[in-house]
């Protein structure tokens, strides 16, 4: 009977084992994903690339943009990459807080925002706070509300 709790006891611990590992894997590619795609944003800004930003969204994303109402879809995401491409905006993000689900359905991704823009005047630091969900070309952003706001220093 010794044994038999013994082997049993064994079993399930390496169960256990095996499931947080599983697990933990899972977090781990998809934290490496949404890192990935924040690097996508920050290339896609430097070589001015107003579609390849806009192919990280949803077609239904909520637009949360300082001092107005929150709207859905890309129409004003798009005049906003589009204005910082035409006017060669350099804009980079940083990832300073993550989230993911235990289901690896949902993320949260807050991080600070540099942008400039010599030809509008332009130099502004701000935080952004995405909502992300997987898709199946990877994950995408629905949510994207940010603010611009004095340099911490």
């Amino acid at each position: 009977m010794t044994i038999r709790k013994t082997i049993a006891g064994i079993a399930c611990a390496a169960t256990l084992f095996a499931a947080a590992t599983a697990s933990t894997a899972q977090d781990s590619d998809a934290v490496s994903e949404l890192h990935t795609l924040n690097d996508r944003f920050n290339e896609a800004i430097a070589t001015h690339d107003a579609s390849a930003v806009l192919d990280l969204y949803a077609e239904d994303t909520i637009w949360i943009e300082q001092g107005k109402p929150a709207v859905k879809g890309l129409e004003e995401p798009r005049k906003l990459f589009e204005f910082v491409a035409t006017n060669k905006g350099e804009v980079t993000h940083s990832v300073d807080t993550l989230f993911v689900s235990d289901d690896g359905t949902l993320a949260v991704m807050i991080g600070s925002v540099d942008a400039k823009m010599e030809s509008v005047g332009l130099d502004a630091t701000g935080t952004y706070l995405y909502v992300l969900k997987p898709s199946d070309d990877g994950w995408k952003v629905v949510t994207d509300m940010w603010h611009q706001h004095a340099a911490q220093e």
